[in-house]
């Protein structure tokens, strides 16, 4: 697998249908002209397009329609219609009108990777490869793993490697559950019994959007403190500090250190910063 591959990590939810492409889709050929608008809109198409063949997409650049459009726009519409007033201001406004809906939808692509594939926290093939990189064929447990994303990312790199997926499985429980399933094997089981089970065997634990809503990360983190005796390795945290993940009490608690080397491709494309923390 060369560097700029996709990663496979199976057959994709192979949907037929997605409401936000069809949003999008139509301006597309409006913006061909006007390679910023392209490029962004090309991105979300792609990325979409990519889970749901089954392969994790590129890393993203900020999702919003940028101010730096406007002059791009008007020396597209010049150079159309250097001499024509009433041409260009038709142009211009059939490209500026929809700018706040085009917007819109970049800003809410996050929506729809956890509609369609019950992505929350963003993973992408160049994100995966660091981590790869990084836990460098050593033994893995994810907890919280969800639908496995990051532990299939990891096993389609290095097969070999041992890539233990846990979750409890609460979000079937949650209003309106997702019916997709897993992208990879994810044993049935809590956070802590993982640790008890698997921890004293592996390299790095990693721990990905914990939920805000109870303090289950938090436990997590006081279990390996008590358990430090039996326990030697790198525990890794994704998320956003005091925002959207993880509670009050972890991020209050937690020794964080962020790492350069995992954070290079997982940076942040909506509002939502979420980071890679080595957590002591």
């Amino acid at each position: 697998m060369t560097t700029n591959q996709a990663i496979r990590f199976g057959s994709g939810q192979q949907l037929t249908e997605m409401d936000y492409l069809g949003e999008l889709l139509p301006y597309l050929d409006r913006y061909q002209n006007i390679p910023t608008m392209a490029n962004l809109m090309q991105q979300a198409i792609d990325t979409l397009e990519q889970l749901n063949a089954g392969y994790l997409p590129a890393a993203l650049p900020t999702m919003e329609v940028p101010e730096s459009v406007i002059p791009e726009l008007q020396h597209y519409v010049l150079a159309q219609y250097p001499d024509n007033a009433d041409a260009g201001n038709a142009l211009w406004l059939e490209l500026t009108e929809p700018l706040e809906d085009i917007d819109f939808l970049l800003r809410h692509l996050r929506d729809a990777l956890i509609e369609y594939f019950s992505m929350y926290g963003f993973v992408s093939s160049d994100f995966v490869r660091d981590l790869s990189a990084y836990t460098d064929g050593q033994p893995v447990l994810e907890l919280m793993a969800g639908h496995g994303y990051i532990s299939a990312g990891l096993k389609a790199i290095a097969p070999a490697q041992k890539i233990i997926a846990t979750d409890n499985e609460d979000w079937r429980t949650q209003p309106d559950p997702t019916s997709a399933k897993p992208v990879t094997d994810v044993e049935n089981m809590d956070a802590i019994a993982a640790l008890d089970m698997y921890g004293e065997n592996v390299s790095t634990v990693i721990m990905s959007w914990a939920p805000d809503t109870t303090d289950a990360d938090w436990q997590v983190l006081q279990y390996i403190r008590d358990n430090q005796y039996r326990f030697d390795f790198d525990f890794i945290v994704i998320g956003e500090k005091d925002g959207a993940t993880d509670s009050d009490v972890f991020w209050h608690e937690a020794e964080l250190e962020e790492v350069p080397a995992l954070n290079a491709h997982h940076q942040s494309f909506d509002l939502i910063d979420e980071r890679v923390y080595l957590v002591k």
